[in-house]
């Protein structure tokens, strides 16, 4: 397998996020009007069809059709991430409530409690978010969300790519998603149009990628 070169997914995130420009701002649209609750999940269904075109082999965002199938498929992106998440959540919940309850009589101790459980909660979500970066791909590729579970299948396809360089790739990525977030949010309404879909089509964009390159 040819190694990924993290300069290429990134000069290939970003063109593929403005071409053409126009439907990334439609999504941008989709994310100022998400208080209507019908629009995010188009929103979330139209980063599933991105996905699922880049493992395809496709070039250009996708045009906006079939808007009751990217409903649905907005539907499954939610229900994926909330089945992944709410268990390792509350997992790390109960683990702190032992933690909690013994330090319930010594302030010193429980400040330290609740430092160990913000840490704890902090390495957990960087590890989900590793996972993740693959995990959503490969279950769009297969089109069942048990398969987000598929721990085994997941692990060798990030095996395949290298962890060394698959972690790099992660990293580097979600630092970008994050800061052009945060760029978007600084700027109200305009920033949510403009800004906000070229972080959430580079993310798509790469995710997509790295997760081709391991099909054989």
């Amino acid at each position: 397998m040819k190694r990924l070169e993290l300069g290429d997914l990134l000069s290939d995130g970003f063109k593929y996020s403005t071409t053409p420009y126009s439907r990334a701002v439609v999504l941008g649209v989709l994310y100022l009007l998400s208080f209507l609750i019908i629009p995010i999940f188009l929103a979330l269904g139209y980063v599933y069809r991105c996905i699922k075109e880049t493992i395809d082999g496709v070039e250009r965002l996708p045009e906006y059709r079939d808007w009751s199938r990217m409903f649905v498929d907005g539907l499954k992106l939610f229900v994926a991430y909330l089945v992944i998440v709410i268990p390792i959540t509350l997992i790390a919940l109960l683990i702190g409530v032992p933690i909690r309850l013994g330090a319930i009589f010594n302030p010193y101790a429980m400040m330290m409690s609740m430092l160990s459980i913000y840490a704890a909660s902090i390495i957990i979500g960087i590890l989900l978010g590793l996972y993740l970066f693959m995990a959503i791909p490969y279950m769009i590729y297969v089109g069942q969300i048990s398969s987000i579970f598929s721990f085994g299948e997941v692990l060798k396809r990030i095996e395949k790519i290298g962890y060394g360089n698959y972690l790099a790739i992660c990293i580097v990525t979600l630092i970008l998603v994050w800061l052009l977030s945060l760029v978007s949010f600084l700027i109200p309404v305009i920033g949510v149009i403009f800004v906000m879909p070229i972080a959430t089509l580079l993310l798509a964009r790469i995710q997509g990628s790295v997760f081709k390159s391991t099909i054989s």
